[in-house]
């Protein structure tokens, strides 16, 4: 009904807003040599219903081609330096907190 359908549009906006403020969370923590990889945060937006991709565009050159530098930085034993995970989880319950204030203006 109407109501569901007011739920769900809040939600989504509510999605908008919390996808910013990790992306602008992202972006403090990343590491920074020249600022390229803080500013390549991006999301996938509304191209999936009642979900947020978030990744990084920067690519550099490993053994098998190009892959994210994202991954070297979360994952490698040797040249991680792993923030992402942790950064998500900082940010988790403002984003929630974020999406159900958006929700409650709804009724």
């Amino acid at each position: 009904g109407q109501y569901a359908d007011e739920v769900y549009q809040a939600t989504e906006e509510g999605l908008d807003a919390a996808e910013k403020v990790l992306i602008n969370n992202l972006k403090a923590a990343s590491p920074r040599k020249t600022g390229e990889f803080a500013r390549k945060w991006k999301s996938s937006g509304r191209e999936y219903k009642l979900s947020r991709y978030i990744h990084n565009t920067k690519m550099v050159e490993g053994k098998g081609g190009k892959i994210p530098l994202s991954n070297i930085l979360e994952y490698s034993p040797t040249k991680g330096r792993p923030f992402i995970k942790a950064t998500f989880e900082k940010t988790i319950n403002q984003m929630a907190q974020i999406i159900v204030e958006e929700i409650k203006k709804t009724k």
